[in-house]
This record gives structure tokens, sequence and C-alpha cells, in this order.
């Protein structure tokens, strides 16, 4: 989260943190988050439900990624779409649970409300950056166990890898990608996503 990389002590996290609710609460909630991977071969859409709303390759996608690695693009753009719904996600638990200004009215000396509105309020910041951080990095470290069940895009040029119900890989057959032309590959991807959706439990919900 990037108002909230550099937690240091609770001073420094309230300042952070309310810095980072302001900023938050100033801007629209966005309905889609966008994630690209480093090549910028890949750029991928996520509702705010979690499921993939639409996903462009870029024409030059061969140069960039490569025929070989656009499996991993894919991947790299989904987790990064995933982390920015996780900090929209935290930013919205932080703005609802900030506290309530002391009343002008209020005694400061004779009650300890504020005070406690301000411990329980960075108790449960440090327990949501605490579960934030856990979720990011599960994106973006494989897991010691191994993959459970594997998906495949309908011509079989792309393999989602899951654990549980949670992506861990997207990888590639060569061979099949090479005779994919820009638009058949960002069908095929399109595919993927929505076949994993399917299978997903309890994914009866509409697209939000």
């Amino acid at each position: 989260m990037t108002d909230l990389d550099s937690l240091g002590d609770d001073d420094t996290l309230r300042r952070n943190a309310a810095h980072a609710v302001d900023q938050f609460a100033s801007w629209p909630a966005p309905r889609l988050h966008a994630g690209q991977d480093r090549t910028a071969s890949v750029r991928l859409l996520l509702a705010r439900s979690g499921q993939v709303d639409d996903v462009t390759i870029s024409r030059d996608w061969r140069r960039q990624a490569g025929v070989t690695h656009i499996g991993e693009a894919v991947y790299e753009a989904y987790t990064c779409a995933l982390g920015s719904l996780l900090e929209t996600t935290a930013l919205e638990e932080l703005q609802r649970d900030q506290p309530n200004p002391a009343r002008p009215t209020q005694p400061p000396a004779t009650s300890t409300e504020p005070e406690l509105d301000q411990a329980l309020w960075l108790q449960r910041t440090w327990g949501t950056l605490h579960h934030i951080d856990t979720e990011l990095a599960q994106l973006t470290h494989a897991p010691e166990q191994p993959e459970q069940r594997t998906i495949s895009s309908p011509h079989g040029c792309l393999t989602l890898h899951l654990r549980g119900t949670g992506i861990t890989a997207i990888t590639s057959d060569t061979a099949r990608v090479a005779r994919m032309d820009t638009e058949q590959l960002r069908l095929e991807t399109r595919s993927l996503f929505r076949t994993y959706e399917l299978a997903r439990p309890g994914e009866t919900k509409a697209r939000s």
C-alpha cells in the first residue's frame, strides 16, 4: 500500500493512515481495478467482486512478453489488479474504523473515551494492515504446497494453477500460443478466467 508502506510507530501509523484515508475519501470509489504486467503486454480489469471484467493484450505482445512468458504476464497483471482491489478494501475498512474526534464540549481531563477510541482504532488498523500484507505476500510468493488442480483455456494455450480457490500461477503452452493472434489470445485469456469464475464454489451472483 503506497501510503502505508513505512508503518513506523503508532504516531507515524496514525498520520500515514489518516492521510491515506483522506486521499481515499476525495476519490470516487473505483468500480474496476486495473493491473498490468511489467512488459505492458497484458492489462486486466478486475471488478469489486473479484471477477475479471476485461482483458487487453498488446499488439506487440510477442516482442514484449514473448510466447514463452505470456502466461506469467497474465498472472502478473491479475495479481496487480487484485492487489489494487485489496488496498481499496483495506482503506475502506480504515475509513469505517476511524475514531470520531472528541467533542468540543467534552472535558478532556475527565473522560478517557477519545483515548480508548484511538487505542481501538490503532489496534484495528494494525490488524487490517497485517491481514492485507499477508494477502499481498500470498499473491507474490509461490506457495510451498503443490497446486490441487488446474484449469485450462479452451484451446489449451493457458493453464491456471490453483490451491483451494486461489490462483497460484498461470503457465502457457508455447507451441499453441505461437499459433494465436492478438485477438485470439485475448479471448483465450478471458475464457480461462470465466471458466475459473464459474468453477468457484458459490459463484452464483451476477457480475457487478
